[in-house]
């Protein structure tokens, strides 16, 4: 395609995207496709406030993680008493985090120390199309800006402004994203995008 129609496709894709159009994202995306999230610094888990404690819900990589399991609950944090507004975990990679935890059929509060490490969730295409109607279904509404496309033969750069709000005339919430949409040179195809690190998540892990 001209430079100009894939200008326009990557921005067709984007729009479809954030507004749960899965039937158009999915007539532009590859049957392997693989979307790989922004990699960041974690425990490489998924959790949800839950009576007074956080319910570890998906271990990310259980190569890595191996001390928690699903259905484990975290009391404390570092010494302090899980709370709905607990601040995130930061750190670099290897820092130790002191847990109390229960596990999974247990009652009795353990210790647990576990490392911090390099996180990267990746999807596929059912996990990703389906990720997309969640999103979109959260937000009342929303508007797309994109900053810039640079496009080089089978990929394109990609910088855009998101913002939203949960509900009419509600507070704004605003984000940054950077990726590399891969397009396969015979379909056109996407088969693959790459989140990219932003210098806002850089200067997070320094809170």
């Amino acid at each position: 395609m001209p430079s100009s129609l894939k200008d326009e496709y990557i921005i067709q894709f984007i729009e479809a995207r954030y507004a749960g159009d899965d039937s158009t994202v999915y007539s532009m995306i590859s049957d392997d496709f693989r979307y790989f999230h922004t990699p960041y610094v974690g425990l490489g888990i998924k959790t949800r406030y839950q009576d007074g404690s956080l319910l570890v819900t998906e271990i990310v990589n259980d190569s890595l993680q191996t001390k928690l399991d699903v259905g484990d609950q975290i009391q404390e944090i570092n010494g302090k008493v899980v709370s709905e507004n607990l601040p995130m975990i930061t750190g670099k990679v290897g820092d130790e985090i002191r847990l109390i935890v229960t596990k999974i059929g247990d009652f009795n509060f353990r210790e647990i120390v576990v490392p911090l490490f390099l996180v990267q969730l990746s999807q596929n295409d059912s996990t990703f199309l389906n990720d997309i109607i969640q999103y979109s279904n959260t937000w009342n509404d929303y508007q797309i800006e994109i900053l810039d496309i640079i496009l080089e033969k089978d990929k394109a750069a990609i910088s855009y402004h998101w913002e939203g709000s949960k509900v009419e005339k509600g507070p704004v919430f605003h984000f940054y994203a950077m990726e590399i949409i891969y397009l396969n040179r015979k379909t056109d195809y996407i088969y693959r995008i790459d989140g990219l690190w932003s210098e806002k998540q850089f200067r997070d892990q320094f809170r």
